[in-house]
Formats: structure tokens, C-alpha cells, sequence
């Protein structure tokens, strides 16, 4: 006959990693209590606590009886809070918990902050010392009266909205080694914050954008060189690739590039790229972009131009594989898999080429995703099989009854995997209820756990 293990035989080391995987508020109301063993264990667990999706109600009962014990606060090395959607999650915490006594805390992470939180958290973040990584998302507040009482001198990671608030309150060096921003200009970047991050290795910026003066200072620029970056990341960079060269310079250790150009021409020459990588990015092995562009009445050209980046150099040397999609309005040149999370499919978006790549290959990483009712038929070239959340519209009125004639969910799963969908907005899409098409998704979709819909269609379906 087998033996069957139990739980409380494991040795304390399992039991703890066990406990590492459950769901912090089911360990401690599963276990919490059942012997003086398991009391002992639960609370020698690392806590990471994210709390964005917990309503204030349970919040608040776990600040008042679990997070009541000074041995299980001395276990929080990071913690995750946010007001969105007006739940008060910050000011609940702090109201319980003050972040002075949780003394191994080194990551925060708060968003959507009100203008009454600040008071408590300005007093509590100035003796935070512990902290290596602190994330602020939020427009409604003034990041600098945070950013002015932060131990600059401490944190490793660091995230913000602003880098002008970083450079206002800096004095020395700092050991930060990781820093995403928002927006900044690029004499920002040259001229002040690579002479306060030597050790920086990551840098990640939504957008980099000309609202300062140029630099016109050769001294300053070829004066601080940041040697240890080796990860650089840019949603947009609205400068011109002379421009880029200049930053280029100053970096020649970089490894990885990831980049977002649009509607800037300059950025687009291939060939100019290959002799930036060759004379300054010796080290480069991981290149991410996506350049894209107007049409314009003479395409032809621009289509003669992406042929460079098939070129040996870009296939046989580097193994980097870019795709060109078109629409109506624009041309866009990317590599392989498409770099964004996002992606709208129009009904006359069309892929021009590729290369070795297989189709389901290419958007591999896109998670949401906006579809034209009109881009579904026989003649697919997309796949997308990691979305997550899906948009629907209409191109325009006059094909409003154009689903109706089609086999729209055998069509749309050729498309789509729609195992894996949680959301889907159905807002813009007109006459879907009495179409009958969202009950077909809905078949389809057993991971579906919210819909936006407009309030006509609302009724429809009330009445239907």
C-alpha cells in the first residue's frame, strides 16, 4: 500500500517554499492558527505584497490583524499600493501601517496618489533608508515634494515621471543602476544625468523630446560618458539621427537597443545605421525598432529604402529580421516579433514582406489589440495568439451590416486565439447585439472577466 505524505510532515525548508507560491491572504487564513508550528513558519514567509487588486475592506482587515504583529512586518521586503479608482488604498495602509516600521522594505511601489496622502508620506519616506527600488505613478500630485525627501543616495532602481525632478534634488553621484522615466530631453540625458549615475545599466524613457535648448557645448558632451550602460530603451524619440549619434557616442558599452521612431525620415536610412552600430555599438547584439512614416505620393522610394535592412549585414551578420506593414496613411518598418504591446489592424493593412519568420511568429508579444470589423475575412495575413484584451469598431457606417455576411467567428479565430481573453470593448462596435457576434465570442472566450459596451447596445441585449 502507498504512503501518503502529509503537509506537516515536510521538513520547515519546503514548507516555506510551499507557502512562497500561495496567495499571501490564503496563507495566513488557511494556516494562520492551526498549530504553533505553522504560526511559527507562516510568519518567517517573505512577503511581497501587491495589493492593486484587494478592496479596502479586506485591506483593512489584514492591516488590523495580520499586519498587527512586528515579526510579520519585519518580513514585507516589498510592497505595491494604489488609489486608482478611488478605493483609497494609500491612505487605508498607512492609516494601520507605517512604512518607518516596516525596517526590510526595500521595494515601493505606489500609483495614483492623492494630494492628502503626501503629508504622511513625505515624513515616513525620509527614514525609509532600506529602500533600493521606489516606482511613482501619478499625474494628480507634484512628484517633487517625494522625490525631495527620497534617500537618493540608497536607491539602486528608481522610477518616476520626470527626470528634471531627479536632477532638481540630486547632489552627488548615486549608486542607481536601473532608471525608467517618462519624459526627458536629450541634453538632459548628455549634459546632467550621466554625470549622476556612473553604475546606470538600464534606462528606460517613454519619451525623449526636444523641450529644452540644443546642446552647443562640445566640452559637455564628450565630458560624462556613462560606460556602464548596457540596456537603453525609447518609446519615442522625437530628435533626428544626427542627434541620436551624439547620445550613441556617449555610450559605447550598450548591448541592448530598443527604439520608437515616427515620422521622421532621418531615422529610416539603413545604411547610415549600419555605420553607427559598426563604428560606435561594437558591443550591440540585441536591436528593437519600429520606424514609421507618411505616405507619400512617390512610395516607391520609401519601399526601395526598408530593402536595406535585408542586406547581410542586418540577416546573416546580426540575425535581425524586420517586417513593413502599410495602411491607407502610413508605411512602418519593425523587427521581429513587433516590439509594442499594442496594435490596431485596419481593413487595408497589408504586410509587404518578411522574412524566415512564420506568421505566427510576428506578434508574438502583442496583448492588446484593436480590429476594424472589415479585417476579418478569408484573406488574413495576422495572427495574434496572446491577446488579452480586444477592441472592435467599425471603419465607417456605410458597412455597419458587413459581419453579417460573413462567417465572423470562424473568421476571427483565424485571426485571434481567444483562449486566452479577458477583456473585450465593444463600445464602437454598432449593431453587434443584434448581429448576434457577441454571443459567438462569448462561446469562445472562456477566460472573458469583463465587457465594455455602449448603453444603446446595453438595451438591446436586455431586450433581446
Amino acid at each position: 500500500m502507498m504512503n501518503i505524505s502529509k503537509f506537516e510532515n515536510l521538513p520547515n525548508e519546503l514548507i516555506i517554499e510551499c507557502l512562497e507560491y500561495l496567495y499571501i491572504f490564503d496563507t495566513f487564513h488557511s494556516f494562520n492558527g492551526l498549530n504553533d508550528r505553522l504560526d511559527k513558519l507562516i510568519r518567517t514567509v517573505p512577503l511581497h505584497l501587491n495589493f492593486i487588486l484587494v478592496n479596502k475592506k479586506r485591506l483593512e482587515h489584514f492591516c488590523q490583524h495580520t499586519l498587527l504583529y512586528p515579526e510579520i512586518r519585519e518580513q514585507i521586503y516589498s510592497l505595491r499600493l494604489s488609489n486608482e479608482n478611488r478605493c483609497d488604498q494609500i491612505e487605508t495602509f498607512l492609516a494601520h501601517i507605517s512604512l518607518n516600521t516596516l525596517n526590510n522594505l526595500h521595494t515601493l511601489i505606489l500609483t495614483h496618489i492623492e494630494k492628502e496622502n503626501l503629508i504622511q508620506l513625505k515624513s515616513m519616506l525620509s527614514l525609509s533608508i532600506n529602500l533600493f527600488y521606489f516606482k511613482l505613478i501619478s499625474s494628480q500630485i507634484d512628484e517633487d515634494e517625494l522625490i525631495a525627501v527620497l534617500p537618493l543616495s540608497k536607491l539602486e532602481k528608481l522610477s518616476i515621471l520626470s527626470l528634471r525632478s531627479f536632477l532638481l534634488y540630486i547632489q552627488q553621484p548615486t549608486k542607481i543602476k536601473y532608471l525608467t522615466l517618462f519624459n526627458c530631453s536629450l541634453e538632459q540625458i548628455i549634459c546632467k544625468l550621466f554625470s549622476y549615475v556612473p553604475f546606470l545599466k538600464y534606462l528606460n524613457i517613454s519619451y525623449v523630446s526636444k523641450y529644452n535648448r540644443s546642446i552647443k557645448d562640445i566640452d559637455i558632451i564628450n565630458k560624462y560618458k556613462c560606460i556602464n550602460l548596457q540596456t537603453l530603451i525609447i518609446g519615442e524619440f522625437i530628435y533626428n539621427f544626427e542627434d541620436f549619434v551624439i547620445l550613441v557616442k556617449q555610450i559605447p558599452n550598450l548591448k541592448s537597443l530598443t527604439i520608437s521612431i515616427n515620422y521622421n525620415k532621418t531615422m529610416i536610412n539603413a545604411l547610415n545605421w549600419e555605420h553607427l552600430i559598426e563604428s560606435s555599438l561594437p558591443y550591440l547584439n540585441i536591436f528593437k525598432f519600429k520606424f514609421s512614416f507618411k505616405k507619400i505620393y512617390n512610395n516607391e522610394t520609401y519601399f526601395e529604402q526598408m530593402m536595406f535592412f535585408q542586406r547581410k549585414f542586418w540577416i546573416e551578420q546580426h540575425h535581425w529580421y524586420t517586417q513593413l506593414i502599410s495602411n491607407q496613411y502610413s508605411i512602418c518598418i519593425y523587427t521581429i516579433p513587433y516590439l509594442l504591446n499594442t496594435f490596431k489592424l485596419e481593413s487595408d493593412t497589408v504586410i509587404h514582406y518578411n522574412t524566415i519568420f512564420t506568421m505566427s511568429n510576428l506578434f508574438d508579444d502583442i496583448t492588446h489589440l484593436t480590429l476594424t470589423v472589415q479585417s476579418i475575412n478569408e484573406k488574413y495575413q495576422f495572427y495574434f495568439p496572446n491577446i488579452i484584451s480586444l477592441t472592435l469598431i467599425n471603419s465607417n457606417d456605410v458597412l455597419n451590416n458587413f459581419s453579417e455576411h460573413i462567417d465572423f467567428i470562424q473568421y476571427l479565430k483565424m485571426i485571434i486565439n481567444l483562449s486566452n481573453l479577458k477583456h473585450l470593448d465593444i463600445s464602437k462596435y454598432k449593431k453587434i447585439i443584434l448581429s448576434g457576434n457577441l454571443l459567438a465570442i462569448m462561446k469562445e472566450t472562456p477566460m472573458l472577466n469583463s465587457l465594455k459596451i455602449n448603453s444603446i447596445d446595453l438595451m438591446l441585449l436586455y431586450n433581446n
